[in-house]
Order: C-alpha cells, then structure tokens, then sequence
C-alpha cells in the first residue's frame, strides 16, 4: 500500500532554498542523515524514470556496502547518493521528528535512489541492518508537477549501462565463457548488469589480472594492486587488450584461468582454518566476514571449489595473497602461461607457506587497525607476500637438488 506520509527522524536536518528557481510555492531542498534501518516500505515511485531492479550485480555490491560486508564500516552513505524524494510539503513536529507529506502518487515519491530504497526496505524486513548505518535522505517540495519527467530522467541518469555490458556486447568475454562453460559455477557469474551471479565479469578480470606476468613480471617490483584497488581500472586494461592486440595479453592466461579461481576459494576458505590452527581466533578479525545464526544464509559459498564456509577472508586481505603465487607463473614455448611445475606445485606451495602467509597478514592487519581495504592497498604487503612465495619456492627446489 502507497503511504501518503513519511516520519523521518534523522541525526542531522537542514532545509535549503533553491539558488535559482523562485516559484509560487516556492522550491526547498530538505537535507536529512537518516538511520537507513527507520526507512519503510510504500513509498510511490510515480514520479521515478525507471522502477528498481536490484537483481543487477551491482546492486549486490550496494548491499554489500549497507552491511558492511568487506568495506570500511558505516561508511554506506559516503560511497551512495542516497534517496531524493518530491513531496508536497515538510512539517517539523519536533527538534529530531520531521513529517513528510505525499498526498498524490502520481507526483509525490522517490525522484531517484528506489534501487537504494528497495536494498533498505528488504533489509529491514531481516531486522539486520546496522544500527550506525545512515543514508541521505533530500525532499524537495514546491517543484512544479511539469517540471518532474525532465528531472526524474536526468537524475537516473547515473544509471547509465555499465563498462561491463557493453565489453560483453563487443564480446569480449567470449572466450572466457568459452573456456568456463560446462563448470559448475558457469550459471553464478554474471556477464552484464542485468544479470544475476555470485561473481561478475569485472571479477574475473581482476583475478586473471593478478597473475599477468607479461604487466607485472616477477623480476619487478610492480605488483598488480589495481585489480583489487580498482577494478574499473584492470577492465580498461583488459579492454584496450582486445581494441589494440586481439586480446593476446590476456588470453595468454586461458590455460590457467580455471587454476586461479580454485586456488581463490582455497586461499579465502583456508584462511580462518590455519590462523585457528596457529593459535589464533579467526572470529575475531575485522578481516574476516562470519555467517551467524541470524544470517538469510547460513553458509559462504565458495562456488569454484563447491565448499561453504562460516567465514570467508575479504577480498582487500585475499588479493595479495593471491597475487603472491604469480611467482609460480611462466610462459611456455608459444608464449602462454603456465603453472612451474604444475597446479599441483602451487597447491603444494601455499600448503607449505600458508602459516607464515596467514601470519604476514595478520601482523600487517594488527598495523592497520584490521582494515582490510587498506591491506588490499599496501604496496609494501604485496611485495612482502611475493617475495614470501618466492623464497620458499626457491627454497625447495634448492632442497629438491641437494637431496
């Protein structure tokens, strides 16, 4: 049912005038930081370009982001635009209690932001919502009802396609899917932004990036760290690779492409297993995201190794990590990569260096207040954790010849 009146009680309240527009009644911007988990249901989306879709991939991300699940916490509403609502008007009824007014669905009602309204509202509806997570909330009243498609279609604008779904429109991934197709997960990644998967093309791209030996040669002390601090930028890399060589730089990696996403899941899903078996409690790193009794899902899945889990390392603390093992990467004879020694060699290597792997981690975490995004962006850890690979690597190919 469509509500014609919204109470917001928000931490912070400003009201604006409009800096050009001078109409009969005239034009506010209402400006409110609202707990996101007081927000409701009903709310009109008739004066909306466009109803929400949140089955997209990326709005996965954005709920991600509202429980804090692999981010800086509480920290939703300075990475979303949050909601913007037309109303007719706005009535404080109380220093922190506002009441707003919708009398009519046609005009009155989310402007932008229902993607993110409708991510909330199911949210609330888990109860599970982070108490000290805000969302932006601007009303706007006293704007002409004429005046509303030109704005509602220039606000949505911000949802424009993707990078991601134009690439597989050129077809890019092609041969990707090619090499994925028949796997088990094939169906839980997602191509475009309409689709729905556990992973997304970005995703794939930024884990083959990680192995690029031919961008960040193992002689180097250049290391991949794009492909986790911003994805964007390793899909622009894999782009310009089919627009000015066929893709040759990337489809090097095919051989192995299947390896590196196995080795993914066992890094994230091992993790917790041996900093317990070390003494410590993987329960308690901020580094480490944990199903609880209370979760929609009881279960990680970690769908390249067909395994769950209760805890998954994130994603700033997994990258170097995983990165670590493009030391174990070589071209063949035709200039493609492959594993020294085979997969079964970088299985062996995270086995034999997985304790003081976890340990490197850990200590770098302790240094950084157990913010993984920050340990995704040290470059100093990256080279730390190569270095850590590749001494042991050495280490027992040396012992190898000696025996």
């Amino acid at each position: 049912m469509t509500i014609t009146k919204l109470v917001l009680r928000p931490a912070y309240a400003r009201r604006l005038p409009d800096p050009v527009f001078t109409t009969d009644p005239a034009i506010y911007h209402h400006i409110f930081w609202v707990p996101a988990g007081t927000l409701v249901d009903g709310l009109s989306y008739g004066p909306n370009a466009r109803n929400p879709n949140t089955r997209k991939q990326v709005y996965k991300k954005v709920d991600e982001s509202l429980m804090n699940v692999d981010c800086l916490a509480n920290s939703f509403h300075l990475k979303n635009l949050g909601i913007a609502i037309n109303a007719h008007s706005v009535v404080r009824i109380a220093d922190d209690h506002f009441e707003i007014n919708l009398p009519d669905a046609e005009y009155h009602g989310v402007l932008n932001g229902g993607h993110t309204l409708d991510l909330i509202v199911k949210r609330i509806q888990d109860g599970s919502i982070p108490p000290s997570q805000y969302v932006k909330v601007e009303v706007r009243t006293g704007v002409p009802n004429a005046w509303l498609p030109e704005i509602a279609g220039g606000l949505n604008t911000a949802l424009q396609v993707e990078d991601m779904s134009l690439d597989d429109l050129a077809g890019y991934f092609d041969w990707i899917k090619d090499t994925l197709e028949g796997e088990s997960y094939f169906s839980k990644i997602a191509w475009s932004e309409n689709d729905q998967g556990e992973y997304d093309a970005r995703d794939l791209v930024s884990l083959l990036t990680c192995f690029d030996i031919g961008r960040y040669p193992n002689d180097g002390s250049n290391h991949p760290i794009e492909a986790y601090e911003k994805k964007s930028k390793a899909l622009d890399q894999f782009r310009k690779d089919f627009e000015n060589n066929n893709g040759a730089g990337y489809l090097r990696l095919r051989p192995i492409m299947k390896d590196i996403l196995v080795l993914h899941d066992t890094i994230q899903s091992e993790f917790a297993l041996v900093h317990n078996k070390t003494g410590g409690k993987a329960g308690a790193l901020n580094i480490m995201d944990t199903k609880n009794d209370n979760s929609r899902t009881p279960n990680f899945n970690f769908i390249f190794i067909d395994k769950q889990a209760k805890r998954r390392l994130q994603t700033g603390a997994l990258y170097p990590l995983l990165a670590a093992f493009r030391w174990m990467v070589e071209s063949d004879e035709d200039g493609n990569y492959r594993w020294r020694g085979g997969f079964e060699a970088v299985q062996l290597r995270w086995k034999e260096a997985a304790t003081e792997l976890v340990r490197k981690t850990f200590e770098r975490s302790n240094e950084l207040g157990g913010n993984s995004n920050a340990i995704g962006k040290s470059r100093t850890h990256w080279d730390t954790l190569h270095q850590t690979v590749a001494f042991r690597d050495l280490m027992s190919k040396a012992k190898a010849k000696s025996a």
